[in-house]
């Protein structure tokens, strides 16, 4: 018996570890996967665009006045440059163009992406010496998310992204092919370089986050430390308007 014990715990631990292992890398990289399989889904939509005329760079990491911006996915054509970010969001989504942050769930506030990728616009105007009418910029969302968003700008899921670039038929680019060609030598290829631009983008989200922290999960306003009878507690500095508090 004793033997059919130990033999039992041998071959079970190993087992073990390696699924609490996994667990464990599954929960820390969740998002960063789910960031990644994200821009997969897109990468691998965006080859069904015929390739005579719709070039394709995905994941360009470009410096412009010595600050770096990466940007997942631009399509040149002579019909435009498309310039799309992906977001993986799951649930319900609300907002606006104008927004700083959109509603997720009708609780927490996400970062509304419109305006990243209008700063992705800004850089490739900057980069190329384009005027803005030749930009056409997309948020993505591959995920099965619900979303009302108010915007001129496009806001699709992925079954729509391609349907959308072929409505643009305008020819607005005798040059796309050497517009293409300057892309791919500027972006930055060096493994250091990419590194120090995730170290520092990662630094910009964590200040987000704190940020995110004094910010109120109904409405969006700045909250406040208030001491009352009961003790500390948090309120919106939107109220009466809003009437969240929070004890601390």
């Amino acid at each position: 018996m004793e033997k059919f014990v130990n033999d039992f715990i041998i071959d079970f631990i190993p087992i073990w570890l390696s699924i609490l292992v996994l667990a464990t890398l599954a929960t820390i990289f969740y998002k960063k996967i789910v960031g990644k399989a994200g821009e997969f889904y897109v990468k691998n939509e965006l080859k069904k665009l015929p390739k005579e005329k719709y070039l394709i760079l995905n994941d360009l990491l470009l410096k412009n006045n010595n600050v770096t911006c990466q940007i997942d996915h631009v399509v040149v054509s002579e019909f435009g440059i498309f310039v799309i970010e992906t977001k993986q969001y799951n649930g319900y989504i609300v907002g606006n163009e104008y927004d700083k942050k959109w509603k997720q769930n009708n609780k927490f506030f996400i970062n509304n992406p419109i305006h990243q990728n209008y700063g992705h616009v800004k850089n490739l105007q900057n980069i190329l010496g384009l005027d803005d009418d030749k930009f056409i910029p997309i948020v993505c969302i591959p995920s099965t998310a619900n979303f009302k968003i108010k915007s001129k700008s496009y806001v699709l899921h992925l079954y729509e992204l391609n349907e959308k670039i072929l409505l643009h038929k305008e020819k607005i680019l005798n040059n796309y092919y050497e517009i293409y060609k300057t892309l791919l030598s500027l972006n930055i290829v060096d493994k250091e370089k990419r590194k120090q631009h995730i170290n520092y983008a990662k630094e910009t989200k964590r200040n987000n986050e704190i940020n995110q922290e004094n910010t109120c999960p109904k409405c969006g306003g700045k909250l406040i430390k208030r001491s009352g009878k009961y003790g500390n507690f948090i309120w919106c500095s939107n109220y009466p308007k809003c009437k969240y508090t929070k004890k601390v």
